[in-house]
């Protein structure tokens, strides 16, 4: 898809997902492949979303884009042009038990803001990496 504005719900069983110069919201998601999305504007109202069970997700994005993003990927990597503020990823939770008062785990999702935070934003592949690209 190229050159599409407004609310974009996006969907691929087993196949790529390819929009190029979009602009305002999406929500994309594939079980099996690659997403590559290009955005010339956000809707800072409406929230983002890109999911993939096995595939790399490649989002470039305004560079003047601000964002409260959560990205996760539990076999692969996470890679930015934009500056991150990251917060916390452990969760304590009350234990009162013989191993301790409280128990902490830890969230395999890392959460931020960009340049001030935002849209809601989030990237999820569970085997891929994950690259946030800023348009030049």
């Amino acid at each position: 898809m190229e050159g599409v504005k407004g609310e974009l719900d996006i969907s691929s069983m087993n196949g790529q997902i390819t929009l190029t110069n979009v602009s305002g919201s999406v929500l994309a998601n594939t079980m099996n492949g690659t997403m590559k999305v290009t955005m010339d504007a956000v809707d800072p109202n409406k929230p983002l979303s890109f999911s993939s069970m096995n595939g790399t997700i490649d989002v470039t994005l305004p560079a003047d884009f601000k964002g409260n993003v959560k990205l996760r990927t539990d076999h692969g990597e996470v890679y930015s042009d934009f500056d991150f503020k990251l917060s916390g990823g452990a969760i304590t939770q009350k234990n009162d038990s013989s191993e301790g008062k409280f128990k902490v785990t830890m969230d395999r999702t890392i959460s931020g803001t960009i340049n001030g935070g935002g849209t809601e934003a989030t990237f999820k592949t569970y085997n891929g990496t994950i690259y946030l690209r800023k348009k030049k």
